[in-house]
């Protein structure tokens, strides 16, 4: 891997960006449409593998008894206009008064960045002790709050639990580990057991509701048939996820592509295309999607892409950056002054 650039988190992030816009693009459409499917199968490994690649870069948040306060505000700041940005459009549309703005409860995009804070601020507790007992107990608290009803989108704590695990192994994780873990032996059997996990999900996909609901639609286990299956069903779920990431990972690039700029700024992305999708589906484009079958998903797909360019344009990118940087000699100097203190 590239030292001076680690290109293949840049490519891994550009594929991860894609299916978050495509996903998004197709989260309004309900129903039995294929896309439907097509879009439960998304939603059980693009975050999760997104949240590790969070994990894998969070080493430097923390080091030496020192935030990096920096990127903390800078996520704080991106959370709030984000959140802002999105209740105009709806209260725009009509579709939501403004004065309904909650920047303590949320389900849709913004949770990422919310969690993100919160999973920033455990690192220095996690920090002190070995992975395995780490890792054990976040996915048995991510287990167990599937039987708390109110354990949900009040401060994003259904996601923050349930992906956490992703987070903290992404910590964790090393690179001279990672590079065994995708040597060709462990190829040969993961990218197998990965694709009989998808082509199960597209077959079953739509009998699975529920199930597959409990990752996007973040539900409890009280949604399901019977509540004892809840954990197991969870349990598969990340398992499926880890299986699923782990595999698409053997396949991206190494060295510098077209794809390393886009996944060089996901932030602009993952912001501006939430909002785009918004305006497309309040002008009732999806009252027409969902009958077109796999040709909406081609055109999805087209949308995707062409958005994806749009945002990474410099002129978007740097105006986006500008927006959200809180960096000021006097503000960081005030900051590193009070660390000292």
């Amino acid at each position: 891997m590239n030292k001076e650039r680690d290109y293949f988190f840049d490519n891994l992030k550009a594929v991860l960006i894609f299916l978050v816009v495509l996903g998004h693009f197709l989260l309004p459409i309900h129903g039995e449409s294929v896309l439907v499917v097509v879009k439960r199968l998304i939603y059980v490994f693009h975050m999760p593998l997104f949240v590790f690649v969070s994990g894998y870069f969070a080493k430097k948040i923390y080091k030496n008894g020192q935030y990096n306060f920096k990127k903390i505000l800078y996520l704080i700041k991106a959370y709030i206009i984000f959140v802002i940005a999105i209740q105009i459009v709806y209260a725009l549309c009509g579709f939501r008064d403004f004065s309904e703005i909650n920047f303590f409860s949320q389900s849709g995009a913004p949770w990422y960045l919310f969690a993100m804070i919160v999973w920033y601020l455990t690192i220095p507790v996690i920090r002190k002790y070995k992975e395995i007992p780490v890792l054990i107990v976040t996915v048995a608290l991510a287990l167990i709050a599937g039987y708390f009803k109110n354990i949900g989108d009040f401060l994003c704590m259904s996601r923050i639990l349930v992906f956490g695990p992703f987070f903290y192994l992404g910590y964790y994780m090393e690179q001279p580990v990672l590079e065994r873990a995708l040597r060709p032996v462990y190829r040969r059997v993961v990218v197998p057991a990965a694709v009989a996990i998808c082509a199960g999900i597209l077959a079953f996909g739509s009998k699975l509701k529920d199930e597959l609901g409990m990752v996007y639609e973040n539900i409890s286990y009280y949604e399901l048939d019977d509540v004892w299956e809840g954990p197991f069903v969870r349990l598969a779920l990340m398992i499926a996820a880890f299986l699923i990431s782990w595999a698409i990972m053997f396949f991206v690039p190494r060295g510098k592509t077209c794809l390393s700029v886009i996944g060089q700024n996901t932030m602009p992305v993952y912001m501006l295309h939430r909002i785009l999708r918004d305006i497309l589906m309040f002008a009732g484009i999806y009252d027409y999607l969902g009958d077109w079958g796999w040709f909406a998903l081609f055109v999805l797909i087209c949308l995707s892409i062409c958005v994806i360019y749009l945002l990474i344009n410099p002129k978007v990118v740097n105006q986006v950056n500008k927006i959200l940087t809180l960096y000021t000699p006097r503000l960081w100097g005030r900051i590193r002054r009070n660390q000292e203190i």
